[in-house]
């Protein structure tokens, strides 16, 4: 459920709060016209009013078209998070969970390539389902691989590594060498589900350690002929780089398949539970993550909801800055406030810049490509033991925490805009006065247009800072010294 629809009222009243400034901006419009017209006339320099008019018409469609280009700015963001790969947000647990899940695939994988050809099995395996029950002999099952260069049945999903289900579905999820595919006929009659291990043995005598993260369709069309051929039941090896060897002749038959624990694509309490085969410190390890999870899960939920709250107001009273673009004493505000609802904007994006850092963070710590750099005299091997990768688990938390909290203030400094202060300065003692004087301003509104010019003067009269930056009203009149009170008659 979205937050906001728990507070309809909040939206209500941004809009009508918006409504309301317009007549804010027409005001300091006409009052900006004035200024200007009085210094064209003075100083007889009749084209300056010409920019002026300009200015007032980009005004006029900055006060129309503001939300609906904020809006595009939001959903430019949000793509660019889609494009990082971090549009859901960031989860300590499940990046781990991800991370340790692709260690064991890189294992296996590594030992499926590895293998040589041995002499095939006297006795024939039977598969064993999650709940433990035998099936049968393993028969007219073949064995292929798939994705490669040149592969003859291949798509575009499988060429980017993207698996058939939802949690395998984004470009680069699948293994190469441990994620396979099975026609549905097959995880059918042997009970496979999806994101289960599961072990093959071939003829040829070589055992394959798999997940299933694809699904093999029933028939391939030929996109130049249109000729449909039918697929038999198959189990096939995402291998991009043809490690398998052969290309689109590589292919054995299976004599036995046993099943194993699910590792990938849990839901519910069962995503939560440490994956078997561990030591107890690693399911200590496991249940420390999924606490820092909760911890830094909640932190950036509350985070986001600031977020919008902040954009839903400088939304609202984006007409007051709107037309201060027309007095020259107070365009610098304009200027501020406009980047800092673009630093507002930018604070997901900066999100997902940070959630790239944790994620590599976690890989480090992990290793889950056991990649043999990481593993010796680097910082690698220093987070590899149990203990130290507890407590390089805090530091990740502590990172990702942080940088929820940093990343708002670093998008301000990369665009200048210092600590939001003249937007912060404005807000109280502008619209601090304003809501003051909500009642009489209403009121007055009812009234006719200089209803509304008297509310928004006794808005502008009692901000101290409009005042400031209009440069106040210095007095110029002297004490008589005590020269000249003598003189006095």
């Amino acid at each position: 459920m979205n937050f906001f629809d728990l507070i309809p009222s909040f939206l209500s009243g941004v809009t009508a709060l918006h409504d309301e400034l317009v007549a804010v901006t027409l005001i300091l419009c006409f009052a900006g016209l004035l200024v200007h017209c009085v210094y064209a006339l003075l100083s007889q320099k009749v084209a300056h009013v010409y920019p002026t008019l300009i200015r007032m018409t980009i005004i006029c469609v900055l006060v129309t078209g503001l939300s609906t280009w904020t809006n595009l700015l939001v959903q430019a963001t949000e793509g660019l998070k889609q494009d990082m790969g971090t549009a859901g947000g960031f989860d300590i647990f499940q990046a781990y969970q991800a991370a340790i899940a692709r260690k064991m695939g890189t294992a296996a994988a590594t030992n499926n390539f590895s293998q040589g050809q041995r002499p095939a099995p006297t006795i024939a395996s039977n598969f064993t389902g999650g709940n433990g029950a035998g099936t049968g002999n393993v028969s007219g099952v073949t064995l292929t691989h798939y994705a490669y260069a040149g592969d003859s049945t291949g798509d575009s999903k499988s060429s980017q590594g993207s698996g058939a289900f939802s949690w395998d579905s984004a470009p680069g999820s699948l293994i190469p060498g441990y994620s396979a595919a099975l026609s549905n006929s097959v995880a059918q009659q042997y009970g496979v589900q999806p994101g289960q291990s599961f072990t093959i043995t071939s003829a040829g005598g070589q055992t394959y350690n798999l997940v299933y993260a694809d699904v093999v369709p029933d028939s391939y069309t030929n996109p130049n002929t249109g000729q449909v051929t039918p697929i038999g039941p198959r189990i096939d090896i995402y291998d991009p780089n043809n490690q398998l060897g052969s290309g689109d002749n590589f292919s054995q038959n299976i004599t036995g398949i046993n099943g194993g624990p699910v590792v990938m694509g849990q839901t519910g309490l069962a995503s939560m539970l440490p994956n078997p085969g561990g030591d107890i410190k690693a399911q200590i390890l496991w249940a420390f993550t999924l606490f820092l999870s909760w911890v830094a899960s909640g932190i950036m939920w509350i985070m986001i909801q600031v977020q919008k709250v902040l954009y839903y107001i400088e939304v609202a009273i984006s007409p007051i800055f709107i037309g201060f673009l027309m007095i020259p004493a107070l365009t610098h505000l304009a200027r501020r406030f406009f980047l800092g609802l673009v630093a507002l904007i930018l604070w997901p994006l900066a999100w997902g810049v940070c959630n790239l850092i944790s994620r590599a963070m976690i890989d480090i710590a992990v290793n889950p490509t056991n990649n043999a750099g990481l593993g010796l005299g680097t910082l690698g091997a220093l987070v590899s033991g149990p203990l130290a990768g507890l407590a390089f688990m805090i530091v990740v938390a502590c990172w990702v925490i942080g940088s929820t909290f940093a990343a708002p203030l670093m998008v301000s400094w990369w665009l200048d805009v210092r600590g939001g202060a003249a937007t912060a300065a404005v807000f109280g003692a502008t619209l601090g006065a304003l809501a003051a004087n909500a009642a009489g301003t209403a009121n007055a509104a009812a009234g006719g247009p200089l209803g509304i010019a008297k509310g928004a003067a006794d808005v502008v009269n009692r901000s101290a800072l409009i005042n400031r930056a209009l440069g106040g009203s210095q007095s110029y009149a002297r004490r008589p010294t005590s020269s000249q009170t003598g003189k006095e008659t």
